[in-house]
């Protein structure tokens, strides 16, 4: 992982190149509409400073996920003083859910008992 990137085309090049993925696999995959010199082509000149181009910032998104490799998001939290994210595994997101699911639970539980407690006392009437 680099410490430093010059500018978010270098971040974009690490990226590839870093990927162990061909770039021309690389392009047919951004651009599967093209044809293989021309998609390699348009990748090129989108990942250059000098180029004309530019990738829209979904398919940076696309870029990254098809790499495995996140240096654009990394260059772009250096640049706006945000700290480089921890990544998580795909096991964490079930885990999370059950949590939160639990944490509803939990809260509705204790919402229940809070209206039992009040319509004991003549508080409130039932509510359907």
């Amino acid at each position: 992982m680099k410490l430093f990137y010059d500018d978010e085309f270098d971040a974009m090049a690490t990226a590839i190149g870093n990927s162990g993925k061909k770039f021309g696999d690389v392009a047919m995959h951004m651009f599967p509409d093209m044809k293989p010199e021309s998609a390699y082509s348009k990748l090129k000149v989108c990942v250059s400073p000098l180029g004309d181009q530019r990738l829209t910032f979904g398919q940076v998104l696309r870029l990254m996920c098809y790499c495995e490799s996140y240096d654009p998001l990394l260059y772009a939290c250096d640049e706006t003083l945000h700290a480089r994210p921890d990544r998580i595994s795909r096991e964490y997101e079930p885990v999370k859910l059950a949590e939160v699911i639990n944490n509803a639970a939990s809260t509705m539980e204790r919402a229940m008992k809070a209206m039992s407690h009040l319509q004991a006392r003549g508080g409130i009437r039932a509510v359907a």
